[in-house]
């Protein structure tokens, strides 16, 4: 899902000189940090590049233990504050295949969190759902056009839902949308539908507020939070 070539020296070394269990670790550490440093935050790569390098460079020469390396990529987790108000305004354009497998993932953990269910993400049975359409044809009159543009890539207006239903909706209104969701097997649609009467701008920023909260603690790393 993520890059690794940033840590890839660190995972090396970490591979070759601390057990399977610390290893793991500092793998998971890793794709946590990738997450709210990279896809979420879209920071520079060249702080994250040196910090991995120097950590590589102490794991190596037996200069630190899996703990130590962990809390030595503190300068590079985006503390929760930052990574929630972050999450809060990302933009995902689904058009890309790349983007579409990184909201299919991060629905898929919210759906876990959510109903204890472990999807697979790259699954062909289901596929992202946007509430507010990509290109709505009537009925959504909540948004004005500018709106539209700005926020039908709002994580908060993305959801899951079976291949065949979800091609069946189209572009269809909120009112014929709602029952739909209402009657889904997925939690995080089901929650849609039982807590919006409509869909508009607020309900959207609500949501993509909702998951942002879950967002913080499904990608942390305790040693550094």
């Amino acid at each position: 899902m993520f890059s690794v070539r940033q840590p890839f020296p660190l995972l090396v070394a970490a591979r070759r000189h601390f057990s399977d269990v610390d290893f793991e670790s500092l793998l998971r550490a890793c794709v946590m940090i990738s997450f709210r440093y990279n896809v979420i935050g879209n920071q520079p790569t060249s702080e994250q590049e040196r910090t991995y390098n120097a950590v590589a460079e102490k794991v190596s020469k037996d200069k630190c233990t899996a703990a130590q390396a962990i809390k030595a990529l503190s300068v590079i987790y985006p503390p929760d504050p930052i990574f929630k108000a972050a999450f809060v305004e990302k933009v995902v354009k689904t058009t890309q295949s790349r983007n579409r497998r990184v909201v299919r993932y991060i629905l898929c953990a919210l759906e876990k969190t959510l109903t204890g269910t472990d999807l697979d993400f790259d699954s062909e049975s289901f596929n992202i759902e946007h509430v507010l359409p990509q290109s709505p044809e009537s009925g959504w009159d909540a948004f004005t056009e500018e709106e539209i543009d700005a926020l039908a890539y709002r994580l908060g207006n993305m959801t899951l839902l079976h291949s065949g239903v979800n091609k069946d909706l189209g572009n269809v209104d909120w009112p014929r949308k709602k029952p739909i969701y209402a009657a889904s097997s997925f939690g995080v649609t089901k929650k849609i539908a039982e807590e919006n009467a409509d869909w508009n701008p607020e309900r959207l920023a609500a949501r993509q507020q909702w998951m942002a909260n879950q967002a913080v603690s499904i990608w942390r790393v305790a040693q550094l939070s």
